[in-house]
């Protein structure tokens, strides 16, 4: 039986009219509205946080703090974020160099000059051992004067602010040596008999020292401390004369170091902070060195060059 227009419409009227399905229909407008309310408001509390969180990790904080630092691998942490105990040597050709005294290493001599292979032998041990004790053994490295290795060159050779430069210290109340890592040093040593027959050697050596703060330990990450890596690098020749080491030409330059310490004392690694304020304010001021490796560069003469590198 066919319903008439007229008999729906009344029919609607009458439901649109019930108390029921008004009150039904009340409350899910209603619900629908605070649905409505609740999906804007919590997209505009996302976009809020995640424009804080932007504005926190990026363009409000210097670019020397590390963000996100625990879910990013540090092996890709950008250059200005600081060093750790984990990968102190990050981002540097020296993570490859050989440790401590095994990189230090005299050549192999032959005869010459009226000298015999076992003579030219015993000054390079000397060079050798001169370039350990004073730049990777123990005693300088904390403070201690390293007088056995200093015994061996000649008191008149050179002067005392030479003699001093030639020692690398650090203040042990300041900072200690990362000594599961090392000191990594890369460098050659030649020899040749002059017309009067004595031993001149030629050493370029450099030293890098990953170092981490002593007493309160500032961690980049929860457990895991900041390290400054210094850079020495000495060039210099000697002569091997009545038994004793004369120092000739030298020249001696550190990297990444307060500039403004006094010259002949504790060196003053510089951390991320410090690095990177170092950076800014030495432009124009200080040398920026655009390769610190560079193994044909030649120092200025004189020691103790305090530079600003572009990287240790």
């Amino acid at each position: 039986m066919a319903v008439e227009p007229a008999d729906y419409v009344a029919r609607l009227r009458a439901q649109a009219s019930d108390p029921v399905i008004e009150e039904a229909l009340r409350r899910d407008r209603k619900m629908r509205r605070l649905k409505i309310v609740l999906g804007a408001g919590a997209g505009v509390l996302l976009l809020a946080g995640f424009g804080f969180w932007l504005a926190d990790s990026t363009g409000e904080r210097p670019p020397y703090e590390p963000y996100a630092a625990k879910v990013t691998d540090e092996a890709v942490w950008p250059l200005e974020w600081p060093y750790t105990v984990d990968m102190p040597f990050r981002n540097s050709p020296v993570a490859g160099w050989a440790e401590g005294a095994d990189a230090v290493y005299a050549p192999v001599p032959m005869a010459s000059g009226g000298r015999s292979a076992e003579e030219i032998t015993a000054v390079l041990e000397d060079v050798r051992t001169l370039l350990v004790g004073t730049s990777l053994a123990e005693d300088p490295l904390s403070g201690v004067e390293p007088a056995a290795a200093l015994a061996l060159l000649d008191p008149s050779g050179a002067d005392e602010a030479v003699r001093e430069d030639l020692v690398t210290r650090f203040d042990p109340e300041e900072v200690y040596l990362h000594e599961t890592t090392g000191i990594r040093a890369r460098g050659t040593m030649r020899y040749k008999v002059s017309a009067a027959g004595e031993v001149v050697v030629s050493v370029d050596y450099m030293f890098v020292y990953p170092l981490v703060r002593a007493g309160e330990a500032h961690d980049v990450i929860p457990g895991v401390p900041e390290v400054a890596r210094v850079a020495v690098r000495r060039q210099m020749t000697v002569t091997s004369r009545g038994g004793k080491l004369v120092l000739g030409v030298y020249a001696s330059e550190v990297a990444n170091h307060d500039c403004s310490a006094p010259k002949g004392g504790p060196l003053r690694p510089l951390f991320a902070e410090g690095r990177w304020k170092a950076g800014q304010a030495a432009e124009g001021v200080h040398v920026l060195m655009a390769d610190l490796y560079d193994e044909e560069r030649v120092l200025r003469p004189g020691p103790g060059h305090c530079v600003v590198p572009s990287g240790t």
